[in-house]
This record gives C-alpha cells, sequence and structure tokens, in this order.
C-alpha cells in the first residue's frame, strides 16, 4: 500500500492491538538450540514472498528463482491502486519457477479504497476470475478480499452517547402498522451490562440492554441485539438515548420489513454525541455494509465464479482480537469462513502472542484451525527493516516455528516495485537480503525445532533450520539483536551424520547487510571446522555478531564432497527435473530446449583462480550439441557435448572455469546445437 497514506493509519494503529504481548527482551541470553529430530512440517518457503516484489517486466526469473518464494502479492488488475504488477501476468510470468500469486482485490481501486457499491464490486471479481480463468493459470494462491479493513473500510458509528441530553433519532419508514423486530449493532465496552431508552414516535420509553461486547467499535468490538418496535405504517421516529446503566455506541438499526430496512446512526439525528470512522462500522459510503457483512457476501460470490477459489482474510493491517471475534464468529454463522485467515505484522507486533490468540478464538468457537497468511510483514523499523536479515530472521523464525502458510515481505518502497520487497539494490543488483533469502530458497527436505533464548522477542536471536536426509546436510539460518556472541547447540543428529564419537563438517557464513541499496556479490565464510559429535549434540560458538547481518550454519557428514553441486537443486528456468537411476542422487534437469532455458549453479570457492568444472551430462542426439557457458554474468563461452548412450544417461567433459574468493553463479544454458541434460558440476 502506498507510504503516505500506510503512515496515517499507523499514527492509531499501535493502540488498537489488544492481544499483542508486552515482552522485555533479554539480549544478553545467546544459545540457540536446534533439535534436529524435531521435525515441523516440510520445507514450503513459506516466508520467501514479497508485496508488489514481483512485477510484469522485473525483475528477472534468475533473480526470483534461487527463493524458492511459495508466494508473491500482487494486484489484481494495474492501472488503479497501483500501475503495474497485475496478477494475471505476473502469475504467468512466475508459472515457471513455482511461485504462486495471491491477488488483492482492492487493489481494483484508486485511493485507499474507493468502494461504492456491491454490484460494481461483484462485477470486479467476475472479470478478475474470469482473466484467471482465460488464463488458464493453476499458479493462483488465493483471493485477497480487501486489504486494512481496520483503515480503510470506511464505516462510521456514533458514540459518546454518554449524557443525560445524549440520544440517536431514526426516521424509519414501513408499509404497514405492525410489530417489527429491530436489530441494534452496538457496542458496550463497560465491564457490565448497559442499557439505553428507546422511544417510538413519542410514546413512553422502554430499556433496551446491551450486553458487554469487551470493546468499543473502535477496536473492532460489536454485537447486535433484537428488540420489538410498535410502528405505524409510513414515516416513524425511533430515538435511543442514554439509559440509567452504562454505555453503549450505536452503529445501526435495521428494521425487518422496513423500506429501506437499514439505518445508519451517523444519518439520524445526533443530539450531544460524536460521530466517528471506524473500519469495523458500516456507513453509506461502505455500501451500508459492515466490513464482516462485505467480506460474507464476497465469500459468496467468489465460490459461485470459482468453487475452487481460495478466500484470504481478513487482512487487518494489525491484530485485533476483539474484531476477529466479532469476525469469524459472524462468518461461522453464515458459513463464510475464509479458507486462508490472514493480518499483517508491521509495527513489531507479537507474532506468536496473536497468533496463539486467534487458533484460542477458532477453538472457543469450534471452529477447525485454518492456514495463515501474513498478507505483509516487516520489522518495527518498517523501509529501514525491510530485507535486512537480522531483521527478518526472527520474524521468519517464528513464521516457520508456528507453521504459518505464507508470509509476505511488505511494500514501503513506494518508487521501486519489481525488488522482491526490498532484496534488490538495484532492479538488477543483490544485496545482503537477498543471499540470506536464498539461503532461505536453498533449504529442502524438512523444517526442524530451533529454541531462541525467547520465543516472545520479535528482535532478539532467533533463527530456523532445516534437515534432508536424502541430500544428507542440514543448515540453520540465523540472526537478531544479541551481545555479539551465539553459542549454537546442534542437537539428536540423525543417523546419516554418524553417531557419538562421529565427525561433521561445520561451515559457518554471514551475509552483510549495510542497506537495501548497497549491491552485494558474495557473502562471506567466517570458519569451517570438523566437530565430534558427543552426547548427541555439537556446539558451535559463533563471536563478533552483527545484529543487521544474517548467518547459515550448514552442516555435513565428516568427509562428504561439498565441491559437487547437483542440477536439480540449482536454479532451474524453463527446464524440467527428470529421475534416472543413473543420476546422481537419481534426478537431474533435462529439456532445456529453450531460449530462455538454463541452469545457475551458485558455487563458493576459497580463492580466486581458475578451476576445473566436470560437467556430467547426457547427450542423447547422436551428434555433437552445445550448452553457452557464462560465469558472474561476464563473457560468453561454448560448451560442446559429445554424443552418450542416450537421453538419461551420462558422460562426462571438463572445461576450465575462473571463478573469484566467495559465491560465483555459473550459467549453463541451451545452446546454439543441439540439445543436452544435466546431471551435476563438481569444482576441482
Amino acid at each position: 500500500m502506498k507510504k503516505g497514506k500506510k503512515a496515517m493509519l499507523f499514527a492509531g494503529l499501535i493502540a488498537l492491538l489488544s492481544s499483542t504481548v508486552s515482552v522485555t527482551p533479554a539480549y544478553a541470553a545467546t544459545s540457540l538450540t536446534v533439535d534436529l529430530s524435531s521435525v515441523i512440517r516440510p520445507v514450503t518457503h513459506a516466508a520467501g514472498g514479497s508485496l508488489y516484489g514481483v512485477i510484469e517486466n522485473q525483475p528477472d526469473n534468475s533473480l526470483i528463482i534461487p527463493l524458492h518464494a511459495k508466494a508473491f502479492n500482487n494486484p489484481a488488475v494495474a492501472g488503479y491502486q497501483q500501475p503495474w504488477g497485475a496478477a494475471v501476468p505476473v502469475a504467468q510470468k512466475l508459472a515457471g519457477t513455482g511461485s504462486q500469486v495471491s491477488i488483492r482485490l482492492a487493489d481494483w481501486f484508486t485511493g485507499w479504497y474507493n468502494y461504492s457499491n456491491l454490484n460494481d464490486w461483484f462485477n470486479k471479481l467476475t472479470t478478475t476470475v474470469n482473466a484467471v480463468k482465460s488464463a488458464g493459470l493453476t499458479n493462483i494462491y488465493g483471493y485477497e478480499v480487501w486489504n486494512e479493513p481496520n483503515g480503510t473500510w470506511k464505516g462510521q458509528y456514533v458514540g459518546g452517547i454518554d449524557y443525560s441530553d445524549s440520544y440517536v433519532q431514526f426516521t424509519v419508514s414501513v408499509p404497514t402498522t405492525k410489530a417489527y423486530a429491530m436489530t441494534i449493532r452496538y457496542a458496550n465496552g463497560t465491564s457490565a451490562s448497559s442499557t439505553q431508552n428507546l422511544t417510538v414516535n413519542g410514546g413512553g420509553a422502554t430499556t433496551v440492554a446491551y450486553p458487554r461486547t469487551d470493546g468499543w467499535l473502535n477496536t473492532g468490538s460489536a454485537s447486535t441485539v433484537t428488540v420489538n418496535v410498535n410502528l405505524n405504517a409510513g414515516s416513524n421516529t425511533i430515538r435511543l438515548a442514554k439509559g440509567s446503566t452504562g454505555y453503549a455506541e450505536l452503529d445501526l438499526i435495521d428494521i425487518a420489513g422496513g423500506n429501506p430496512a437499514r439505518y445508519e446512526a451517523e444519518n439520524g439525528t445526533v443530539n450531544h454525541s460524536t460521530t466517528y470512522s471506524s473500519g469495523y462500522a458500516s456507513s453509506n459510503t461502505s455500501g451500508n455494509l459492515t466490513f464482516s457483512e462485505f467480506f460474507s457476501q464476497s465469500y459468496t460470490k467468489l465460490k459461485q465464479l470459482d468453487s475452487t477459489a481460495k478466500v484470504i482474510g481478513p487482512s487487518l493491517a494489525g491484530y485485533s482480537h476483539n474484531f476477529m471475534v466479532e469476525f469469524l464468529t459472524y462468518q461461522k454463522v453464515h458459513n463464510t469462513l475464509p479458507d486462508i485467515g490472514g493480518w499483517h505484522i508491521l509495527s513489531g507486533e507479537n507474532i506468536t502472542s496473536t497468533f496463539e490468540d486467534y487458533r484460542a478464538i477458532e477453538s472457543s468457537l469450534g471452529i477447525t484451525p485454518e492456514p495463515i497468511s501474513i498478507n505483509e510483514y516487516s520489522g518495527a523499523g518498517w523501509l529501514s527493516d525491510e530485507g535486512k536479515p537480522g531483521k527478518v530472521a526472527p520474524l521468519i523464525a517464528k513464521f516457520e516455528r508456528l507453521q504459518i502458510d505464507t508470509a509476505m515481505q511488505s511494500y514501503w518502497d513506494v518508487p521501486n516495485p519489481g525488488r522482491l520487497g526490498s532484496l534488490l539494490s538495484s532492479s538488477a543488483q543483490r544485496n545482503g537480503g537477498w543471499w540470506f533469502y536464498k539461503w532461505y530458497g536453498d533449504m529442502t527436505g524438512n523444517m526442524v525445532s530451533v529454541t531462541p533464548p525467547n520465543v516472545y522477542d520479535m528482535t532478539g536471536l532467533d533463527g530456523f533450520a532445516n534437515v534432508d536426509s536424502l541430500r544428507q546436510y542440514a543448515s540453520v539460518l540465523f540472526g537478531g539483536v544479541t551481545d555479539g556472541t551465539v553459542n549454537a547447540v546442534i542437537q539428536n543428529f540423525p543417523s546419516f551424520f554418524g553417531t557419538n564419537g562421529s565427525k561433521v563438517h561445520v561451515r559457518v557464513e554471514s551475509t552483510p547487510f549495510v542497506n537495501r541499496s548497497m549491491a552485494v556479490n558474495t557473502t562471506n565464510t567466517l570458519f569451517e571446522a570438523d566437530y565430534t559429535i558427543a552426547g548427541n549434540q555439537i556446539t558451535v560458538p559463533i563471536t563478533g555478531v552483527n545484529s543487521n547481518d544474517g548467518y547459515r550454519i550448514y552442516i555435513t557428514p565428516f568427509g562428504q564432497a561439498t565441491n559437487v553441486y547437483e542440477a536439480e537443486y540449482a536454479a532451474v528456468s524453463h527446464s524440467n527435473i527428470s529421475s534416472s537411476a543413473s543420476a546422481s542422487g537419481g534426478k537431474y534437469v533435462a529439456q532445456i530446449d529453450f531460449s530462455d532455458s538454463y541452469v545457475d549453479f551458485y558455487v563458493k570457492v576459497p580463492t580466486t583462480k581458475t578451476y576445473t568444472m566436470t560437467i556430467r551430462y547426457a547427450n542423447g542426439t547422436g551428434a555433437n550439441s552445445t550448452h553457452s557457458l557464462n560465469v558472474n554474468g561476464g563473457s560468453t563461452t561454448t560448451v560442446t557435448y559429445t554424443p552418450t548412450a542416450g537421453w538419461g544417461q551420462f558422460g562426462s567433459v571438463n572445461v576450465s572455469v575462473g571463478l573469484t574468493a566467495g559465491d560465483n553463479i555459473i550459467r549453463l544454458a541451451k545452446g546454439s546445437i543441439g540439445f543436452a541434460e544435466l546431471d551435476n558440476i563438481t569444482i576441482n
């Protein structure tokens, strides 16, 4: 969302985060415990995506593919809220990367947001879903019904009905003289039941009782009561005035069978009371719908258009316990519970606390736990924290620990869309954050348990880890505020590492982050060492830890080759992964057959020099074939592959490559002659 408008929202947002637990950080406690036997879930790269991080023409897919992000968040169309990044062309761009697109439907509107009416809205939903169907897309994550309704749903209500002469008077119209059911939407944030005096057409007063709602309308707390009123055919006046007990706020009344049925409190005669704006209320501008009603009707429409569509919501700017209770209660009654729940983490809110609260609400309402999408996330510093490894590591760690389904980096750098959040220093250059997310994208196998000093601390040391028994390695990514020293305790090693007394090889790396505009071409190897497993664990001490940087511990069995790079785990463009008993690891890359087909190998070497690269390939054409070879974006040369026994039957060829100390990118792409498949490369 646009930065200036968001800034206005956040001035008042912090006070609304009623469920956020305040925790005093303790940064001196620097032990990080990794349990390699405690599986959380398969690797999904849930938090690798971003809001408007990919647009139609940038970045290049070579910068996207290595992240293996589960989903990106994009506008339904371009030219309204955002001038670029329309979901359908972006989904087409991402189709070969394995990433999905979450469609932000509210971006159909200019402003923040200039919604008009339900018919217009339904037309927009129909256009969007039909466009997805026409494009034949299969990588749509879901439809995000609205964005930040607590700041963008233009509701109004009447509060401050606190004095002896305070009242709201409605003029209502009904077709016949009889008793009508009148439903009042109200909030009572006192500690007990409150009352108001009800008079009809100047008659005697009766009492309306309002049970407490645990909060006021500006926190998203609301409920309804229904009473019977005797009305005359034609026009009637209904007055709700300060009662003898407590206080209550009024959003609207509904007269069953009235013409119209709904009457907004702010449109009545308001005496010695105040009209307020809130995304949790209804108003003329919101089409006389509360957000919960609007979401429910949108859900129903989307399911009519596509019964398989995943509907996401409510996508609050910041978590609100009171609103979530009201929202989920309403959706359950109307059978319109979101397929994927969601909210944003933008101001240092405690995701662990809010997650626990959300699950508790679901449980209390008898709702089966649903997937959760954190539609936008960044540290409390917003723009300065986007993509900063030391700030996002504690967030990603918690997303993985809590099994958040997807999470997308926010978008505060408004002039620069298409930079994967803030992971690129320019449209084509990586910064230190990109490398941290690339390490995240490298993870395969299963995510496993990591215990930080304080699971509720949003900025202190935290990490996330994986184990892959097929590839036989484990890695731990971490970052956050510390005293400069981290003791990583790695315990409960799988059998492929050996047993007590066995050695494992450990490489500790860092990715520096000065700011998002600083290009970073390589990560740093801090040290490599062999550790002996004792008590089924090792302890890796790391000193000089910078709170802005990101770190990786990469663990392999002692003696395992680290200079062999499998093609199927490289960054693969417009090609396919195939299986063969003849391939190392059982898989290889095939169909490298198109002008945009390539395999990018990320190779790390200790010194700058010329290395021998052995390419294991298959060429079933019966004649020589070629690939183009490029190192670090330099000049392109040709590799020639003589025929092998067939496809999936491998031979090898040696070539010389000049590599620089640190990270290098070796690209093998479709050549000018024939075709070839790739199994792996070895750097000597």
